[in-house]
């Protein structure tokens, strides 16, 4: 039931000459004005790239960045640019644009992309007004649902409010809300949570469902209210400020719903030593790296995309906003996924209204629920202003084929004397008779005896809506320059994947002969900080682990003589347990090598370590073949990138990118 939406705005500029003379000094000042925007910052290969494109792409790359350091200057900017337009323009020539998974792609983008632009959806200043007061204040609400399609008979749809209002009535009488939800609402949910939904803002429900929880005073169960689900009843619980979004990262231990006591106990342990690395001043970007079981988020340092209380696993947002600075490190906690350790990057509350009326405006424009207007309007709006004209006479001889039609005759011998007449035209779109009766025949047109010219002019309408949407489809570019950037962006995104997936990923992950030689060649090398090398021993009884110390003491034995000596077919006198870790890595080890904490329910009397300290040891390639395989990529690109520029010379304009400022 949860509506998510995404936000696009629209820029549209119009130029206007009114009188002669100002027409000539419009072309002076036009002809100065090219000159200035049309000032070259870099060509690569035969592409010049221009002041003003490439000043847009540094100062939306530039802007908001969460780190200072992470800005750049104008000239560090565009050594990562031409990277970028290097690999977009190999793709292109290589032919990565015309593959058929290339443009489906695309083109189903560009349908998502385009449909906020294909219609004419109002809003007035108090529905903003209300959607920022909503956004800023989230709701805490139970429900009972009794299902009704919109399609329903009349019978089913007064069966289901009869029933629903028979429940309101008990309620109202004193009856528990809850205990009713979980007997009889058809929410499959309601068996477990009793029909609480827990807390929401605006946009995050179906509209008439989010309208009526906040039209509800708090404490009071709703009028009955129907949504494309059925009819609710909604219980007001609470209202409290919305607690924001929040940028975490977080390293996971996970474990199966069915894990037993001894595996989630294990992975706890396994958390906290790394809590106390955590703790303890190691990089949190790299620990993730090393031991989250979250490989998604682990690749990124652990950290996950920004959420709210109300659409991230309770347990896990319940901690993460109980986090009071950025920076901060949560205790391990548990979900039902696994063990998290979870750090606060950056906390966002609800802006001021000014700053979120572009994103609310957006928001509302999309939902048609909730402007309550339709496609109509849009039509309307396009057909006056590309100056649509019918033409009636060949209309009416549509008509009078109809009618003869009705009389007998056949359609297709009717129509086929007027099929090329023009009968409709817009902008440079003219479409014929015959266009229109194809339209009809698709769609398995039959014409009605009575008042078939009503019926004809409804169709029509049809015909010449679905054509101005079309044409207005391939005006967007021309008349947004926003959905212009943001296609093109989505174009590149797309190709600069493909082909570096092709060009370099692939092969550093694939290419094993390669990634040895790599390594062998090198001279970047990865070591260990101190490690224990060596075993841990759990020994039946105290006497039994006090002869393997003397037999250990007298000479030098391996697992296998050890196991042999004192293991026999039906029973284990002793287990011995390999270990190669650094400090806080095993709480057993940390215990009797670096004086850590005695681990909870150990045994010290029957278990013990042997081994020794190894000092900065260097890491072999499966060690460490994700930072190897990381580094040979960095190479591979860095190769790839040198060939890219002899193939399309890249010729910077100093003087130009001197003129551009650098973002503060």
């Amino acid at each position: 039931m949860k509506l998510y939406l995404r936000d696009h705005f629209i820029t549209n500029i119009q130029n206007m000459i009114r009188a002669f003379f100002i027409i000539l000094l419009a072309l002076l000042t036009l002809t100065v004005s090219a000159q200035k925007k049309n000032e070259i910052v870099v060509t690569i290969g035969d592409i010049p790239v221009s002041k003003e494109e490439f000043e847009a792409n540094y100062g939306k790359n530039n802007t908001n960045v969460l780190d200072e350091k992470d800005k750049k200057t104008p000239v560090e900017y565009l050594d990562l640019y031409i990277r970028f337009r290097l690999k977009v323009l190999e793709a292109e020539r290589l032919g990565y644009d015309t593959v058929p998974s290339f443009t489906e792609e695309l083109k189903g983008y560009r349908k998502e992309l385009a449909k906020p632009y294909l219609t004419d959806v109002s809003f007035n200043e108090e529905m903003v007004k209300t959607a920022y007061h909503r956004t800023k204040y989230e709701r805490k609400v139970s429900h009972l649902l009794i299902l009704v399609k919109p399609e329903a008979s009349p019978a089913d749809t007064l069966a289901a409010w009869n029933k629903i209002a028979e429940l309101r009535k008990q309620i109202i009488a004193g009856a528990d809300f809850n205990e009713l939800a979980a007997k009889y609402s058809e929410d499959p949910s309601a068996v477990q949570n009793k029909g609480l939904l827990g807390y929401f803002s605006a946009f995050q429900m179906v509209y008439p469902f989010e309208d009526m929880t906040y039209r509800t005073p708090v404490g009071q169960v709703s009028e009955i209210v129907r949504t494309r689900f059925g009819y609710h009843l909604i219980q007001v619980l609470d209202e409290r400020l919305t607690s924001g979004e929040i940028k975490v990262a977080h390293i996971m231990k996970m474990f199966p719903q069915q894990a037993s006591a001894e595996t989630i106990a294990r992975l706890k342990l396994e958390a906290d030593s790394i809590w106390l690395k955590a703790t303890s001043g190691a990089d949190f970007a790299e620990l993730a790296k090393t031991y989250s079981d979250d490989k998604q988020s682990a690749s990124e340092g652990g950290v996950l995309n920004r959420f709210t209380s109300t659409n991230m696993v309770p347990s896990f947002a319940e901690a993460s906003f109980a986090l009071k600075n950025d920076g901060d490190i949560s205790p391990v906690i548990r979900t039902p996924y696994g063990w998290h350790i979870i750090k606060r990057l950056e906390l966002s509350t609800t802006q001021a209204f000014d700053k979120m009326r572009p994103e609310l405006e957006a928001k509302i424009k999309k939902n048609p629920d909730i402007s309550k207007y339709s496609d109509d309007v849009f039509d309307r709006k396009l057909r006056a202003e590309y100056e649509l004209k019918i033409d009636e006479t060949n209309f009416g001889k549509l008509v009078q084929s109809v009618s003869d039609t009705i009389q007998g005759k056949d359609w297709e011998e009717s129509v086929q004397s007027m099929k090329n007449d023009q009968l409709v035209q817009f902008a440079n779109q003219r479409f014929t008779s015959g266009a229109f009766t194809e339209f009809l025949q698709k769609l398995k047109y039959s014409p009605e005896k009575l008042n078939p010219e009503a019926q004809l002019k409804v169709m029509l309408d049809k015909f010449i809506n679905q054509k101005l949407l079309d044409y207005e489809d391939t005006q967007l570019e021309r008349k947004y320059p926003e959905f212009a950037r943001v296609y093109s962006e989505y174009h590149d995104g797309i190709l600069l994947f493909n082909i570096s997936k092709d060009k370099i990923w692939d092969v550093a992950t694939t290419d094993t002969i390669r990634l040895q030689n790599y390594f062998s060649q090198t001279t970047k090398k990865y070591y260990w900080n101190d490690r224990f090398k060596g075993w841990i021993l759990k020994a039946k009884d105290i006497e039994t682990r006090a002869i393997i110390e003397s037999l250990m003491d007298k000479k030098e034995v391996s697992k296998p003589e050890l196991t042999d000596v004192f293991n026999t077919k039906t029973e284990n006198n002793i287990l011995i347990t390999e270990v190669a870790v650094e400090k806080g890595e095993d709480p057993v080890v940390d215990y009797f090598i670096w004086n850590g904490p005695k681990p909870l329910g150990f045994d010290e009397t029957t278990t013990f370590v042997h081994g020794k300290i190894v000092h900065n040891e260097q890491k072999s390639l499966k060690d460490a073949t994700g930072l190897y395989a990381s580094d040979f990529q960095e190479q591979i690109e860095q190769e790839w990138i040198d060939s890219l520029k002899k193939k399309y010379p890249v010729h910077i304009h100093k003087k130009v990118l001197k003129k551009i400022q650098e973002i503060e």
